[in-house]
């Protein structure tokens, strides 16, 4: 098995432009995205000057195949 991609936080000095998601409520919570080539950062809507979450594309579509069938726990009962 292929280890996972490292996940980098923060991207100082890099000019990113984020959209959100079309899923997203409109109260406010939601994760907004950037693409960096083979890279994807995340972030909280609400906290555009937190953290910067990234990874690399094949980890993205591993983890979103991951939650579609069903493997991963939502959190909600």
């Amino acid at each position: 098995m292929a280890q996972p991609s490292t996940v980098r936080v923060g991207h100082e000095g890099t000019k990113l432009t984020w959209r959100k998601s079309s899923y997203s409520d409109h109260n406010g919570d939601c994760v907004e995205l950037a693409e960096l080539g083979e890279v994807v950062a995340f972030r909280d809507s609400k906290r555009i000057q937190g953290p910067v979450v990234s990874v690399d594309r094949w980890t993205l579509e591993t983890f979103v195949a991951a939650l579609v069938n069903g493997h991963m726990a939502t959190g909600r009962p």
